[in-house]
C-alpha cells in the first residue's frame, strides 16, 4: 500500500515522478505530457480540500491512479484515476475534461462519476434502477467498473478515518453486497479478496478477530509450513522437465467464515487453511503436475475440480485439488498456466493490462466475451419490475457454478441448484419456451430435476408448448425466470387488453355512443398513455374505473340519477319506510341491490345506511333497536345500476378472464373495476365489480359463471 506523508501538497512533483516510474517500468506507450497534465489539473482543483484523516484530498485520487499502475493498466485508465472526482466534487465539468484530455477519458470520468452516485439507496425501486445503470455502464467500457474498484479499495483501506460508525457501515456493507461481488463475476479475484476482508472486518468485528487470531496462532505454531511445503511441491517436480513457479498463502478471513457458515463448522475444523499455487508456462503442463501431485500426495474425494476444460463463465481456468499433505494436513492446490493465472487474478480486466508494449482494446470484444454480461443485459430488457431485477441478478450473481454438457458435447455453465429447464433457457431461450422434456444421462427425467457437474442433458421440444406459471416453482436462474415471467406478462397483457377493449364498448353502449377515434383520443390523452394498447390493458387490469371514463364524456347534468325515480322524501334512492326528508344512503359494506331484503340504520348527522338482513354490519347494532329502520324497495324499480362486488377464484391459465368478462357480456351488464388478489401455480383470485340492475339481474350473472369449468369459487363480497 502506498505510503503518502503530509508533504504531499508541498512537494507534488516528487509523487508525480514515483508515480510516472512506477508506469514507465511496465510500458513505453501513452502520452505522458497528458499523464502529467492531468495530475497538476487535478491538483490544483482538488486544493483546500481535506479528507476526514486530514490529508490532501489529491491524495485520494492519486492513490487510485498509483492502484491501477500496480495492476499495469493502460494509460488512459490512470489518467481517468487521477481526475475521477473533479466532476462529482463539482471542480470541473464534463465539458472542460472532454475538451483538455479527449472523448475517451471524459467518457471513463463521466462513467465513474455516474456509477458513485449509485449508494445503497432504501428503496428497492431505486436499488433496481441504479443497479441497471451500474450494469449499463460497466458493459459500455468495463475499465470503469476497475477504476470504481480501485476508487472503492482506496476508500476502504482508509475507511478507520471516518468517526461517524452508522456511515462506516453503510460503506462495508455495500461494498460486501456489491462491489466486491461484481469484481468477483468479472474474474478480479485479486480485488474481491481484498474487499471482502476489509468490508467484514468492519461488518463483524468479533468474527473477525476470532478468525485472525485463530490464524496467528496456527501460524506460530507451524511456521515453517508454507516453505518447507513449497520446497516439498518443487522437489517432487524437479527433473520432470516442466517449467514452473509455486507460491504459498494463508486463506483470507472472509473466505474462512463463508465456509464456517456453509458447513456449519468451528474454524478448529476448518482443516484447509493453506492454499498453493502452482503456474506452469503450458497448459499440457498443468495436467502433468496434476499426476505428480497425486501420485506423491492422496487427494480428497470430492475435492477435484477441472476448471480448464470447464472454465467458469467469467473466464476463469485451473485445477483444484486438495490433498493430504506433510504432517497429515488439508491444503488446496491450484494448478494453472501463466496466461490462466492472469485471468485468474484480473478477470476481464487483464484484457487492459500491457502485454509487450500492447494493448488490446477492443471493448466491444470483451463485453461479448463475458456470458455473465449477457445474461444480466438480458434480464435488464426483459424483467417486469425493480423485484424481478433485483431477484434474478443478484441470484446469478452471488452462487456457485456447476458445469453441463449438450449431447454435442457443449458445456453449459449454471447456478448452483439449477434444473434441467434452466439448462434449457441457458442453451437458447426459444429452446426453453418450447421444452415439453428432458433426458439426463440418458433418461426421461421431470424438469425440475436439479443437475450436477457433468451431466450430458437431452433437451425435448415441441412447437405447441407454451411457458408454464408452475415453471417458476423450481426454476432457478435469473434468465430462465426472467424469461417466464415475461412471457406470461406478455400474454396476461394480451387478456386484459381484451378486458379493457369490452369495457369500453360496453361503456359507450350504454350511453349510446361509438368507439370512434376521437373518443378513444380523449381517453388516451386525458390519462396520459402512449397508444390504445397501454390504455386498454390499463382498464383492464383496473388501473383506470370505468367510472372515470364516464366522468370524461357524460355532462354534468346528467351524471344524476333520473329525476322520475325522486319520491317525496326527497331521497334519490328508490326505497319506502323512510321518515320524510331524511337521507338515505346504501351501504357499501354489502352494497344492497333492488329486489333483497334491506335495513335501516341511523347514524346521527349522516342519515340512514341500508344494509341486507344478513349483513355482518348489523351485529355491532344488536343493542340498540331503537336506530334499527323497516326498509323496502318501491315495487317499480327496474334500472338503479347498483354495483355488485364479487370475488372468484379461476384457473391459472390463458383465456380465463376472456371466459369472465364474455358471461358479464351475455347479461348486457358494465364491469366497473377488477382485481387481481393474488396468482398461484392452479389458479388466481380476483374482485370483480359489476353494475347490473337488481338481484334478478346478479344472480342470472352468477348462473353462468357457474356453468364454467374454469371457475372454482364464487362468493359475493
Amino acid at each position: 500500500m502506498l505510503e503518502i506523508t503530509q508533504d504531499f501538497s508541498q512537494n507534488p512533483e516528487k509523487y508525480y515522478l514515483i508515480l510516472g516510474n512506477k508506469i514507465s517500468k511496465y510500458s513505453k506507450l501513452g502520452d505522458t505530457c497528458l499523464l502529467k497534465k492531468a495530475y497538476y489539473f487535478s491538483y490544483d482543483r482538488h486544493n483546500n480540500q481535506y479528507r476526514e484523516s486530514g490529508e490532501p484530498y489529491m491524495s485520494h485520487p492519486y492513490a487510485v491512479a498509483n492502484i491501477l499502475a500496480d495492476l499495469k493498466l493502460d494509460f488512459d485508465s490512470i489518467i481517468a484515476a487521477l481526475l475521477h472526482d473533479t466532476v462529482e466534487d463539482g471542480v470541473a465539468t464534463n465539458y472542460e475534461i472532454k475538451e483538455t484530455f479527449g472523448n475517451e477519458i471524459s467518457d471513463l470520468v463521466e462513467g465513474v462519476t455516474k456509477l458513485s452516485k449509485l449508494q445503497l439507496p432504501n428503496s428497492e425501486a431505486r436499488e433496481a434502477n441504479n443497479f441497471s445503470k451500474l450494469i449499463l455502464a460497466i458493459c459500455k467500457d468495463i475499465r470503469i467498473l476497475i477504476i470504481k474498484l480501485a476508487d472503492r479499495l482506496h476508500n476502504m483501506r482508509t475507511l478507520l478515518h471516518i468517526k461517524d460508525q452508522s456511515r462506516v457501515k453503510k460503506i462495508a456493507k455495500e461494498t460486501l453486497e456489491v462491489y466486491a461481488p461484481l469484481a468477483g463475476r468479472v474474474g478480479f479475484q485479486i480485488m474481491r479478496d481484498e474487499l471482502e476482508d476489509l468490508a467484514f472486518k468492519e461488518i463483524n468485528p468479533l468474527a473477525y478477530q476470532s478468525i485472525s487470531k485463530r490464524i496467528h496462532y496456527l501460524r506460530r505454531n507451524d511456521k515453517n509450513f508454507l516453505k518447507n511445503t513449497i520446497s516439498k511441491i518443487k522437489y517432487n517436480l524437479k527433473n520432470k522437465n516442466i517449467h514452473f513457479t509455486v507460491a504459498g498463502r494463508e486463506k483470507e478471513i472472509y473466505s474462512s467464515w463463508k465456509k464456517m457458515q456453509r458447513k456449519s463448522i468451528t474454524f478448529e475444523k476448518v482443516s484447509d487453511i493453506y492454499a498453493f499455487r502452482i503456474v506452469t508456462e503450458k497448459k499440457e503442463d498443468c495436467y502433468k503436475v496434476l499426476g505428480f501431485i497425486h501420485s506423491k500426495w492422496a487427494m480428497v474425494p470430492e475435492r477435484f475440480k477441472d476448471f480448464i476444460s470447464t472454465p467458469k463463465p467469467n473466464g476463469y481456468e485451473s485445477i483444484h485439488t486438495t490433498v493430504i499433505g506433510p504432517g497429515g494436513l488439508q491444503m488446496e492446490l491450484q494448478i494453472r498456466s501463466k496466461d490462466m493465472h492472469k485471468i485468474a487474478e484480473y478477470g476481464v480486466a487483464s484484457h487492459w493490462i500491457y502485454k509487450n508494449n500492447e494493448i488490446l482494446k477492443n471493448k466491444n470484444e470483451i463485453r461479448k466475451g463475458s456470458k455473465w454480461f449477457k445474461d444480466v443485459l438480458e434480464i435488464i430488457n426483459t424483467a417486469g419490475g425493480p423485484k424481478e431485477l433485483i431477484e434474478h441478478s443478484r441470484m446469478d450473481m452471488y452462487q456457485d457454478n456447476v458445469f453441463c454438457f449438450t449431447p454435442k458435447g457443449d458445456i453449459i455453465s449454471l447456478t448452483k441448484n439449477a434444473t434441467v429447464l434452466d439448462f434449457a433457457f441457458a442453451v437458447h431461450t426459444s429452446i426453453g419456451m418450447n421444452t415439453i422434456g428432458a433426458k439426463l444421462n440418458g433418461f426421461l427425467i421431470p424438469l425440475n430435476t436439479k443437475v450436477s457437474n457433468g451431466d450430458q442433458i437431452e433437451i425435448i421440444t415441441s412447437k405447441g408448448k407454451i411457458p408454464q406459471q408452475s415453471w417458476l416453482n423450481f426454476c432457478r436462474t435469473g434468465k430462465a425466470r426472467s424469461q417466464i415471467r415475461k412471457y406470461l406478462r406478455d400474454h396476461e397483457a394480451d387478456e386484459f387488453e381484451r378486458l379493457g377493449k369490452e369495457i369500453t364498448k360496453k361503456l359507450l353502449l350504454d350511453l349510446d355512443r361509438r368507439a370512434t377515434k376521437k373518443t378513444l383520443k380523449t381517453f388516451i390523452e386525458a390519462f396520459d398513455y402512449p397508444n390504445y394498447k397501454s390504455f386498454y390493458v390499463a382498464l383492464g387490469r383496473g388501473e383506470i374505473k370505468s367510472a372515470d371514463l364516464y366522468e370524461i364524456i357524460t355532462p354534468r347534468d346528467k351524471r344524476t340519477y333520473n329525476k322520475s325515480n325522486k319520491k317525496e322524501n326527497g331521497n334519490s334512492l328508490p326505497i319506502t319506510g323512510l321518515t320524510k326528508g331524511l337521507p338515505v344512503k346504501l351501504a357499501e359494506c354489502c352494497t344492497p341491490l333492488p329486489g333483497e331484503s334491506i335495513v335501516g340504520i341511523l347514524t346521527e348527522g349522516k342519515g340512514i345506511s341500508a344494509h341486507l338482513l344478513d349483513c355482518s354490519t348489523l351485529e355491532r347494532f344488536s343493542d340498540f333497536p331503537e336506530l334499527w329502520h323497516e326498509l323496502f324497495w318501491t315495487s317499480d324499480v327496474t334500472d338503479l345500476s347498483q354495483v355488485a362486488k364479487i370475488r372468484l377464484t379461476l384457473q391459472n391459465k390463458v383465456g380465463s378472464l376472456y371466459s369472465v368478462t364474455s358471461c358479464v357480456k351475455k347479461i348486457n351488464a358494465n364491469i366497473i373495476d377488477i382485481k387481481v388478489n393474488k396468482r398461484q401455480e392452479d389458479f388466481f383470485e380476483l374482485d370483480l365489480n359489476v353494475q347490473v340492475n337488481n338481484i334478478t339481474h346478479l344472480n342470472k350473472l352468477l348462473f353462468y359463471l357457474q356453468a364454467e369449468d374454469i371457475i372454482y369459487k364464487i362468493k359475493r363480497i
